[in-house]
């Protein structure tokens, strides 16, 4: 791909194209291709979207532009691998004819996206768009988990599929992968911050109990956990 074949499609107008029909090729892992590879793959170098990213770049793509494209794809592969419904029908069709919200959606996907850091919570923030597409939650909910998605860890996603299967559990008793006790406390921290997770007696830090504390999952971090573990 050359200068001169970049195309001019405004990225907010690819992001929307390709969620309302996509031209990926959704048997491919976008997840395992090399960021030096994405533009001499002649089939990912000739996608729109892609077109669309390094033309941003003009004269040169940085690897962040590359990174951002990777997570791009697997976004979008994420969004088309679910069964088609009357709920996806009304939200393409709404972005095609609204374009205040195809403006506010794509703008939300491009910074959540570029926010991200792994190309695995862009597939998480597919799974996010989803859910507010099938009505699980609003705009607003969607927008605040994909601020809370960047900072969230893998261990925290355990720790809720823990509390959910066991209900309310002393931290010293939640079964994750980790050797790490104070990585544990960690993630409750963080959930705790979030409001997905309550733990009775917050007054724990310097405590010589701490890990005796119950945590229990609250229903905002019921929502989120259904909505990433379709």
């Amino acid at each position: 791909m050359n200068i001169n074949e970049l195309q001019s499609v405004p990225i907010n107008d690819a992001v929307s194209n390709e969620l309302i029909n996509t031209a990926l090729d959704l048997t491919v892992d976008y997840s395992e291709i090399a960021l030096d590879s994405i533009l001499s793959n002649d089939l990912i170098s000739e996608i729109p979207i892609v077109k669309s990213i390094v033309a941003l770049g003009r004269l040169g793509i940085s690897i962040k532009q590359l990174h951002f494209t990777k997570k791009v794809l697997c976004f979008l592969k994420e969004f088309h691998s679910g069964s088609a419904s009357n709920y996806i029908a009304k939200f393409k069709n709404k972005l095609n004819t609204d374009q205040k919200f195809k403006d506010k959606v794509t703008e939300q996907i491009i910074v959540s996206i570029d926010r991200l850091r792994t190309e695995q919570r862009a597939i998480l923030l597919a799974k996010l768009l989803m859910g507010y597409v099938h009505e699980e939650y609003n705009w607003e909910t969607f927008c605040y988990f994909s601020e809370c998605l960047d900072s969230m860890q893998l261990i925290d996603i355990a720790v809720l599929d823990n509390l959910l299967v066991e209900g309310a559990v002393e931290i010293e008793n939640i079964s994750v992968p980790t050797n790490d006790k104070y990585m544990l406390l960690a993630s409750i921290e963080r959930l705790k911050s979030y409001g997905f997770v309550g733990v009775n007696d917050l007054s724990f830090i310097g405590s010589k109990g701490e890990f005796n504390k119950v945590a229990y999952v609250s229903s905002l971090g019921k929502i989120i956990y259904n909505a990433i573990n379709v």
